[in-house]
Protein backbone atom coordinates (compact mmCIF):
# COMPACT_ATOMS: atom_id res chain seq x y z
CA UNK A 1 0.00 0.00 0.00
CA UNK A 2 0.98 3.37 -0.84
CA UNK A 3 1.84 6.01 1.83
CA UNK A 4 -0.32 8.73 1.29
CA UNK A 5 0.89 12.12 0.44
CA UNK A 6 1.96 14.70 3.52
CA UNK A 7 -1.22 17.46 3.77
CA UNK A 8 -1.03 21.08 3.29
CA UNK A 9 1.32 22.55 6.52
CA UNK A 10 -0.88 25.29 6.23
CA UNK A 11 -3.95 23.74 6.51
CA UNK A 12 -2.12 21.23 9.63
CA UNK A 13 -1.69 24.58 11.32
CA UNK A 14 -5.13 26.03 10.95
CA UNK A 15 -6.31 22.75 12.44
CA UNK A 16 -3.92 23.44 15.44
CA UNK A 17 -4.66 26.88 15.87
CA UNK A 18 -8.24 26.00 16.13
CA UNK A 19 -7.92 23.04 18.55
CA UNK A 20 -5.29 25.10 21.03
CA UNK A 21 -4.75 28.69 20.18
CA UNK A 22 -2.25 30.89 19.51
CA UNK A 23 -0.56 31.43 23.09
CA UNK A 24 2.01 28.49 22.86
CA UNK A 25 4.05 28.06 19.73
CA UNK A 26 2.99 24.47 17.76
CA UNK A 27 5.28 22.39 15.97
CA UNK A 28 4.39 18.84 13.91
CA UNK A 29 5.61 16.96 11.83
CA UNK A 30 4.46 13.89 10.05
CA UNK A 31 4.54 10.12 11.66
CA UNK A 32 6.92 7.90 10.48
CA UNK A 33 4.10 5.22 11.14
CA UNK A 34 0.70 5.32 9.71
CA UNK A 35 0.39 4.43 5.52
CA UNK A 36 -3.08 4.31 4.59
CA UNK A 37 -4.27 7.05 8.06
CA UNK A 38 -2.05 10.61 8.03
CA UNK A 39 -0.60 10.95 11.69
CA UNK A 40 1.09 13.82 12.79
CA UNK A 41 3.08 14.32 15.91
CA UNK A 42 2.32 17.76 17.53
CA UNK A 43 4.73 19.27 20.17
CA UNK A 44 3.57 22.07 22.13
CA UNK A 45 5.83 23.17 24.79
CA UNK A 46 6.41 20.57 26.89
CA UNK A 47 3.50 18.47 25.59
CA UNK A 48 3.46 15.90 23.02
CA UNK A 49 -0.07 15.18 21.07
CA UNK A 50 -1.14 13.17 17.91
CA UNK A 51 -3.83 14.39 15.26
CA UNK A 52 -4.96 11.53 13.19
CA UNK A 53 -7.05 12.42 10.13
CA UNK A 54 -9.52 9.71 8.95
CA UNK A 55 -9.06 7.61 6.21
CA UNK A 56 -11.74 8.58 4.14
CA UNK A 57 -14.22 11.04 3.58
CA UNK A 58 -17.37 9.41 5.33
CA UNK A 59 -15.62 8.52 8.27
CA UNK A 60 -16.57 10.93 10.94
CA UNK A 61 -14.10 10.20 14.06
CA UNK A 62 -16.64 11.15 17.02
CA UNK A 63 -16.89 7.76 16.87
CA UNK A 64 -13.21 7.16 17.82
CA UNK A 65 -13.69 9.69 20.24
CA UNK A 66 -16.27 8.61 22.25
CA UNK A 67 -14.88 4.91 21.90
CA UNK A 68 -11.49 6.32 23.72
CA UNK A 69 -13.52 7.91 26.57
CA UNK A 70 -15.43 4.64 26.93
CA UNK A 71 -12.08 2.86 27.52
CA UNK A 72 -10.57 5.19 29.84
CA UNK A 73 -14.02 5.03 31.73
CA UNK A 74 -13.39 1.08 31.89
CA UNK A 75 -9.59 1.55 33.29
CA UNK A 76 -8.03 0.90 29.93
CA UNK A 77 -4.86 2.82 29.26
CA UNK A 78 -5.58 4.57 25.92
CA UNK A 79 -4.84 8.27 25.13
CA UNK A 80 -7.26 11.05 25.65
CA UNK A 81 -8.74 12.49 23.30
CA UNK A 82 -8.68 16.33 23.54
CA UNK A 83 -10.44 17.92 20.33
CA UNK A 84 -12.17 16.26 17.53
CA UNK A 85 -13.77 17.68 14.13
CA UNK A 86 -16.68 15.50 12.60
CA UNK A 87 -15.32 17.18 9.34
CA UNK A 88 -12.35 19.70 8.79
CA UNK A 89 -13.34 21.67 5.52
CA UNK A 90 -9.96 22.26 4.53
CA UNK A 91 -9.02 19.18 4.78
CA UNK A 92 -12.32 16.96 3.36
CA UNK A 93 -11.29 14.69 6.45
CA UNK A 94 -12.88 14.53 10.04
CA UNK A 95 -9.71 14.39 12.42
CA UNK A 96 -8.75 14.16 15.86
CA UNK A 97 -6.61 15.02 18.55
CA UNK A 98 -5.14 12.74 21.32
CA UNK A 99 -2.46 12.94 24.13
CA UNK A 100 0.05 10.90 23.54
CA UNK A 101 0.93 7.13 25.25
CA UNK A 102 4.57 7.59 26.36
CA UNK A 103 6.93 4.79 25.64
CA UNK A 104 7.85 2.77 23.10
CA UNK A 105 6.61 -0.06 21.00
CA UNK A 106 6.79 -3.39 23.25
CA UNK A 107 9.33 -4.88 19.75
CA UNK A 108 11.57 -2.37 21.16
CA UNK A 109 12.58 -3.69 24.92
CA UNK A 110 15.76 -5.02 25.61
CA UNK A 111 14.88 -7.70 27.09
CA UNK A 112 12.51 -11.26 26.81
CA UNK A 113 11.63 -10.98 30.34
CA UNK A 114 10.44 -7.04 30.51
CA UNK A 115 8.66 -8.11 27.05
CA UNK A 116 6.38 -10.53 28.63
CA UNK A 117 5.77 -8.70 32.08
CA UNK A 118 4.67 -5.92 29.60
CA UNK A 119 2.52 -8.24 27.24
CA UNK A 120 0.37 -9.57 30.23
CA UNK A 121 -0.09 -6.39 31.84
CA UNK A 122 -1.65 -5.41 28.14
CA UNK A 123 -3.22 -8.92 27.90
CA UNK A 124 -5.46 -7.12 31.10
CA UNK A 125 -6.43 -4.19 29.15
CA UNK A 126 -7.05 -6.02 26.21
CA UNK A 127 -9.64 -8.97 28.14
CA UNK A 128 -11.61 -5.51 29.01
CA UNK A 129 -11.62 -4.19 25.54
CA UNK A 130 -13.08 -7.33 23.67
CA UNK A 131 -15.77 -7.11 26.16
CA UNK A 132 -17.59 -4.13 25.25
CA UNK A 133 -19.86 -5.67 22.56
CA UNK A 134 -20.57 -4.56 18.99
CA UNK A 135 -23.95 -3.93 17.23
CA UNK A 136 -22.88 -6.73 13.80
CA UNK A 137 -19.52 -7.60 12.56
CA UNK A 138 -16.82 -6.56 10.41
CA UNK A 139 -15.20 -2.56 10.33
CA UNK A 140 -16.99 -0.44 12.71
CA UNK A 141 -18.90 2.31 11.17
CA UNK A 142 -17.97 6.02 11.94
CA UNK A 143 -20.59 7.57 11.42
CA UNK A 144 -20.39 9.65 14.60
CA UNK A 145 -20.92 9.62 18.26
CA UNK A 146 -23.25 7.03 19.01
CA UNK A 147 -23.24 4.05 21.06
CA UNK A 148 -23.24 1.13 20.86
CA UNK A 149 -20.37 0.92 18.48
CA UNK A 150 -22.12 -0.16 14.86
CA UNK A 151 -20.54 -2.62 12.44
CA UNK A 152 -21.07 -3.46 8.50
CA UNK A 153 -22.24 -6.84 8.70
CA UNK A 154 -25.55 -7.87 10.90
CA UNK A 155 -24.58 -11.66 11.45
CA UNK A 156 -21.80 -13.28 11.49
CA UNK A 157 -20.84 -15.64 8.53
CA UNK A 158 -21.16 -12.92 5.83
CA UNK A 159 -18.17 -11.10 7.60
CA UNK A 160 -16.45 -14.62 8.02
CA UNK A 161 -16.15 -15.57 4.46
CA UNK A 162 -15.85 -11.75 3.40
CA UNK A 163 -12.62 -11.62 1.20
CA UNK A 164 -12.70 -15.44 0.36
CA UNK A 165 -12.55 -16.63 -2.95
CA UNK A 166 -16.21 -17.62 -4.66
CA UNK A 167 -16.04 -20.18 -5.82
CA UNK A 168 -13.86 -21.91 -3.67
CA UNK A 169 -10.65 -22.47 -3.31
CA UNK A 170 -10.01 -19.48 -6.08
CA UNK A 171 -6.42 -18.35 -6.34
CA UNK A 172 -5.41 -20.15 -2.65
CA UNK A 173 -5.47 -23.61 -4.56
CA UNK A 174 -1.77 -22.38 -6.09
CA UNK A 175 -0.59 -21.34 -2.91
CA UNK A 176 -2.00 -23.90 -0.32
CA UNK A 177 -1.86 -27.82 -0.36
CA UNK A 178 -4.93 -29.16 -0.94
CA UNK A 179 -4.80 -30.87 2.65
CA UNK A 180 -4.75 -27.47 3.69
CA UNK A 181 -7.47 -26.10 1.98
CA UNK A 182 -9.67 -28.64 2.95
CA UNK A 183 -8.87 -28.29 6.64
CA UNK A 184 -9.84 -24.39 5.99
CA UNK A 185 -13.04 -25.23 4.59
CA UNK A 186 -13.91 -27.47 7.62
CA UNK A 187 -13.11 -24.76 10.20
CA UNK A 188 -15.46 -22.30 8.03
CA UNK A 189 -18.20 -24.72 7.82
CA UNK A 190 -17.65 -25.56 11.91
CA UNK A 191 -17.83 -21.29 12.54
CA UNK A 192 -21.03 -20.84 10.39
CA UNK A 193 -22.47 -24.20 12.00
CA UNK A 194 -21.92 -22.40 15.82
CA UNK A 195 -21.34 -18.66 15.87
CA UNK A 196 -20.89 -16.27 18.26
CA UNK A 197 -24.05 -15.05 20.08
CA UNK A 198 -22.75 -11.67 19.64
CA UNK A 199 -19.89 -9.50 18.45
CA UNK A 200 -17.41 -8.05 20.36
CA UNK A 201 -14.97 -5.11 19.82
CA UNK A 202 -11.82 -6.25 18.82
CA UNK A 203 -8.22 -3.62 18.17
CA UNK A 204 -8.21 -5.21 15.33
CA UNK A 205 -4.26 -4.88 14.54
CA UNK A 206 -3.21 -6.20 17.76
CA UNK A 207 0.91 -6.89 18.16
CA UNK A 208 3.45 -5.54 19.42
CA UNK A 209 3.11 -2.47 17.75
CA UNK A 210 0.31 -1.65 19.40
CA UNK A 211 1.85 -2.08 23.22
CA UNK A 212 3.47 1.09 24.46
CA UNK A 213 6.16 0.76 27.12
CA UNK A 214 8.42 3.08 29.33
CA UNK A 215 10.75 2.15 31.20
CA UNK A 216 10.28 -1.36 30.71
CA UNK A 217 7.23 -1.24 32.00
CA UNK A 218 3.71 -1.28 29.96
CA UNK A 219 2.30 2.19 29.08
CA UNK A 220 -0.20 1.92 27.13
CA UNK A 221 -2.28 0.38 23.94
CA UNK A 222 -1.98 2.82 20.70
CA UNK A 223 -4.07 2.53 17.23
CA UNK A 224 -7.92 2.09 17.01
CA UNK A 225 -8.03 2.44 13.04
CA UNK A 226 -9.09 -1.03 12.66
CA UNK A 227 -11.55 -1.75 15.19
CA UNK A 228 -14.20 -3.95 14.37
CA UNK A 229 -16.89 -6.57 15.43
CA UNK A 230 -15.34 -9.99 15.67
CA UNK A 231 -15.46 -13.49 17.74
CA UNK A 232 -14.14 -13.16 21.27
CA UNK A 233 -10.45 -14.13 20.13
CA UNK A 234 -10.33 -12.31 17.15
CA UNK A 235 -7.22 -9.80 18.75
CA UNK A 236 -5.73 -13.31 20.42
CA UNK A 237 -5.52 -15.24 16.88
CA UNK A 238 -4.22 -11.87 15.30
CA UNK A 239 -1.05 -11.87 18.15
CA UNK A 240 -1.13 -15.47 17.47
CA UNK A 241 -0.77 -15.31 13.55
CA UNK A 242 1.79 -12.24 14.14
CA UNK A 243 4.08 -14.35 17.13
CA UNK A 244 5.40 -16.96 15.10
CA UNK A 245 7.66 -18.37 17.21
CA UNK A 246 5.04 -18.16 19.97
CA UNK A 247 7.35 -15.85 22.29
CA UNK A 248 5.43 -13.65 23.49
CA UNK A 249 1.63 -15.24 23.23
CA UNK A 250 1.45 -17.11 26.35
CA UNK A 251 2.33 -14.10 27.97
CA UNK A 252 -0.29 -12.50 26.72
CA UNK A 253 -2.75 -15.27 27.50
CA UNK A 254 -1.71 -15.68 31.07
CA UNK A 255 -2.63 -11.76 31.54
CA UNK A 256 -5.96 -12.12 29.50
CA UNK A 257 -7.06 -14.59 31.92
CA UNK A 258 -6.36 -12.41 34.87
CA UNK A 259 -9.95 -10.81 33.91
CA UNK A 260 -11.61 -13.13 31.70
CA UNK A 261 -10.98 -16.91 31.49
CA UNK A 262 -10.88 -18.59 28.13
CA UNK A 263 -12.21 -21.88 27.57
CA UNK A 264 -10.30 -25.27 27.73
CA UNK A 265 -10.10 -25.38 24.09
CA UNK A 266 -8.79 -21.52 23.86
CA UNK A 267 -5.48 -22.86 21.86
CA UNK A 268 -7.41 -24.55 19.58
CA UNK A 269 -9.89 -21.16 19.23
CA UNK A 270 -7.15 -18.97 19.26
CA UNK A 271 -5.34 -20.87 15.61
CA UNK A 272 -8.87 -20.73 14.42
CA UNK A 273 -9.10 -17.33 14.94
CA UNK A 274 -5.67 -16.80 13.46
CA UNK A 275 -6.36 -19.13 10.26
CA UNK A 276 -9.27 -17.53 9.50
CA UNK A 277 -8.61 -13.88 10.06
CA UNK A 278 -5.29 -14.60 8.25
CA UNK A 279 -7.15 -15.93 5.11
CA UNK A 280 -9.00 -13.47 4.52
CA UNK A 281 -5.85 -10.76 4.80
CA UNK A 282 -4.51 -12.65 1.80
CA UNK A 283 -7.31 -12.81 -0.14
CA UNK A 284 -7.53 -8.99 0.33
CA UNK A 285 -3.77 -8.22 -0.96
CA UNK A 286 -5.17 -10.04 -3.91
CA UNK A 287 -7.70 -7.00 -4.31
CA UNK A 288 -7.69 -4.06 -5.65
CA UNK A 289 -5.97 -2.03 -2.52
CA UNK A 290 -2.77 -3.80 -2.65
CA UNK A 291 -3.15 -6.36 -5.97
CA UNK A 292 0.09 -8.38 -5.09
CA UNK A 293 0.77 -10.55 -6.95
CA UNK A 294 0.68 -14.75 -6.20
CA UNK A 295 4.63 -14.95 -5.83
CA UNK A 296 4.89 -11.35 -3.44
CA UNK A 297 6.77 -12.56 -0.86
CA UNK A 298 4.23 -11.09 1.61
CA UNK A 299 1.72 -13.36 -0.08
CA UNK A 300 4.21 -16.57 0.06
CA UNK A 301 5.31 -16.08 3.37
CA UNK A 302 1.71 -15.51 5.02
CA UNK A 303 0.98 -18.66 2.99
CA UNK A 304 2.92 -20.78 4.69
CA UNK A 305 1.72 -19.31 7.97
CA UNK A 306 -1.50 -20.36 7.78
CA UNK A 307 -0.33 -23.94 6.54
CA UNK A 308 2.00 -23.82 9.53
CA UNK A 309 -1.40 -22.86 12.34
CA UNK A 310 -3.76 -25.29 10.44
CA UNK A 311 -1.42 -27.99 11.51
CA UNK A 312 -0.99 -26.71 14.87
CA UNK A 313 -4.77 -25.91 15.22
CA UNK A 314 -4.81 -29.85 14.30
CA UNK A 315 -3.08 -30.87 17.39
CA UNK A 316 -4.81 -27.97 19.64
CA UNK A 317 -1.59 -26.37 20.99
CA UNK A 318 0.87 -24.16 20.48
Amino acid sequence: MTRKPDLPPAAVRSVLHRAFGRAVPVDFARAVDGVSTQVYRVKRGTQTFYLRIAEHPDENLETDAILHQHLRDLGISVAQVVYVEPGAMSLDRSLMITTEVPGVPLAALDTLEDARAAVAAAGEDLARLNRIAVDGFGWVERHGAGWPLRAEYDAYPPFLVSYLPDPWPGRLAALLPTPILAAVAEMIEQECRHPPHRARLAHGDFDTTAVFCADGRYTGLIDFGEIRGAEPTFDLGHFCLQDEQFVLLPALVVGYQRIEPLPEDHRRTILRSAVLLGLRQLCRWFGPTHRYAPDHPAVVHRARRIADLVGLHGRGTW
